[in-house]
């Protein structure tokens, strides 16, 4: 019996993760979740009798060695045809306010988390001659945005080192979309700025209901770049 396809999705406890997990599990998609927490993932499985569609993982993204063996062990039985990079972490502070560990610790999640991700599953994409990476990214890769100096710079860094990989694997039928969602309505903002803002910001599960529709675009075409924001603009 051959591998059966799936969807990796990384921070998918909580958020935009969360609700693409939902939404896809839904559908026709076998789901690969993992997040640092996995509570919030099996808590799906049990709400709508999933355990064959979802497997959780528990695991800390910026730790290749951890990351390289619970994927390996995952890819026995399946073929990761599709690899949405969702984990992020956040400090909207001044610059002059964030520790070096709190630097270390988002450019370690946001950027490299991700580029091993790709790193894990590029190889057998390119030997299959199809695959689709989608990198959930931010409004602050675009747009210079106050006191989000460290996040912007890894989200930035992700969008372009996307960009050049993007022009490397065309001629293997891989498809690398990038979305900028502006202000969503996450545990990603402090509870302060949810409390004012949150009826203005764009829901997760909207975004979630998004990317579903990106997936089951078909044809020799891609959206490489997708910026999404409220309706009102920016906070």
């Amino acid at each position: 019996m051959g591998k059966k396809d799936a969807v990796w999705i990384t921070g998918a406890s909580s958020g935009i993760g969360l609700a693409i997990t939902k939404k896809l599990s839904q559908s026709d998609y076998n789901i690969i979740a993992s997040a640092r927490r996995i509570k919030p993932i099996e808590e799906i499985n049990n709400e709508f009798n999933l355990s064959s569609k979802i497997l959780a993982i528990q695991n800390d993204i910026s730790d290749f060695a951890d990351l390289s063996e619970k994927i390996s062990k995952v890819k026995n039985e399946y073929n990761i045809n599709c690899l949405i990079n969702n984990a992020g972490i956040s400090s909207f502070k001044p610059f002059a306010e964030n520790s070096i560990e709190e630097i270390d610790q988002i450019i370690k999640v946001n950027l490299l988390g991700s580029i091993y991700t790709v790193k894990l599953v590029l190889p057998e994409m390119i030997l299959n001659k199809s695959g689709t990476i989608i990198n959930i990214l931010s409004v602050a890769a675009k747009k210079t945005l106050k006191n989000s100096s460290v996040y912007a710079a890894s989200k930035s860094g992700l969008d372009y080192f996307s960009k050049d990989l993007r022009e490397e694997v065309r001629e293997h039928n891989i498809k690398i979309i990038n979305i900028f969602p502006g202000a969503t309505s996450t545990e990603i903002w402090p509870e302060k700025v949810l409390a004012k803002y949150s009826s203005k910001m764009m829901q997760a599960e909207n975004i979630a209901d998004f990317i579903s529709n990106i997936l089951k675009i078909n044809g020799n075409m891609v959206p490489e770049e997708i910026l999404l924001r409220p309706i009102t603009g920016d906070l």
